[in-house]
């Protein structure tokens, strides 16, 4: 399921989930996003969240080191598990897959 949100607080209980921080203004995130949409469809069984990092708390920027964006992470508990360099939707799913 693909969840929008602007509050990191919202995945911070999950066992495994992926989130893709992006921005209305960025090219590649535009670029982005409908494969994202794509793989949510594909994996019902996890939690997807797209975060808006020009609408989220500051300080979450420092907690995940956002430099730059786009940037999707396979979390847990909220803490970063792995970075996914995929930019389609079946590298991210292999990705995800591939994260104990």
């Amino acid at each position: 399921m693909l969840k929008i949100t602007n509050d990191v607080n919202e995945f911070q209980d999950e066992d495994k989930c992926v989130v893709y921080f992006t921005a209305e203004w960025c090219g590649p995130c535009k670029q982005l996003k409908p494969q994202y949409g794509k793989v949510a469809v594909m994996d019902p069984e996890t939690n997807y969240y797209m975060v808006d990092v020009d609408k989220m708390d500051s300080d979450a920027m420092s907690k995940y080191n956002l430099k730059s964006i786009p940037q999707v992470f396979v979390m847990s508990k909220g803490e970063i598990v792995h970075t996914v360099s995929s930019r389609v939707a079946d590298g991210i799913l292999l990705e995800k897959s591939s994260v104990a």
